[in-house]
């Protein structure tokens, strides 16, 4: 494995956790949205 640049490593690294931010906020929003409509939110 070469060498790589320190700056696309830690382009890198951020873009994985804004992916694994996002798949972690849509697992955890239907239940949050089915959590409000069982309390009656959007009555």
């Amino acid at each position: 494995m070469e060498e790589q640049d320190p700056e696309l490593m830690k382009k890198a690294r951020r873009a994985q956790y804004i992916l694994y931010g996002a798949m972690l906020f849509f697992l955890v929003l239907p239940f949050v949205l089915l959590w409000l409509i069982r309390r009656g939110t959007f009555d």
